[in-house]
């Protein structure tokens, strides 16, 4: 089975990337159909019709494998982390979850909220990093190229959490401000 995939390594790179899209964007319909959720500022502003591009995106194995590697790592890290959150999201409803966390934001701080983001990117990015230096090779060696997707993965953790934690807060204290001291609108 192993020389099969080494004998067809980019297609197989090609079908997994497509998986792992179709698993992305599966899995964030399922979270946040209106986006309201969406971590990454770039899909919200973008909307549904690019992330029905990003697919395309399989076709990289046949320009670079590495790239390929690269890609899809984060893509497959994403998808896991969106189900893990679709059970949460569907029984809630998107508009309770999203009252739910800016409930959550009135009552706390933004340190306390992105703490645990900088925490869950730092152990990512040093996850990618042992895995990087036990493959050191960029060339010959695909482990790299997952290192360096894991640790792709630990920024887009770091920034996309963080400015979606900014976004809330912002949210939350201009709905304090605009209630007034009574909480009344």
């Amino acid at each position: 089975m192993v020389d099969f995939i080494n004998a067809n390594l980019k297609h197989a790179l090609c079908i997994l990337i497509l998986v792992s899209r179709i698993g992305d964007i599966g899995t964030t319909f399922l979270v946040t159909p209106s986006l309201a959720l969406e971590a990454n500022p770039l899909m919200r502003k973008l909307g549904w019709r690019f992330a029905l591009l990003t697919p395309a995106l399989c076709a990289m194995p046949y320009f670079s494998v590495n790239l390929a590697v690269m890609i899809l790592v984060p893509s497959l890290m994403v998808s896991a982390a969106n189900a893990g959150k679709i059970w949460v999201a569907r029984t809630m409803g998107e508009r309770q979850f999203s009252a739910m966390m800016l409930g959550l934001a009135a009552r706390s701080t933004l340190r306390h909220a992105l703490a645990p983001v900088f925490v869950s990117a730092f152990f990512t990015v040093l996850f990618g990093a042992v895995v990087v230096l036990l493959y050191p090779n960029p060339v010959g060696e695909l482990a790299f190229w997952v290192g360096a997707g894991i640790i792709t993965y630990g920024f887009a953790l770091a920034l996309h959490g963080s400015l979606a934690f900014i976004k809330l807060f912002r949210t939350a204290h201009a709905a304090l401000e605009t209630r007034g001291p009574g909480g009344a609108t």
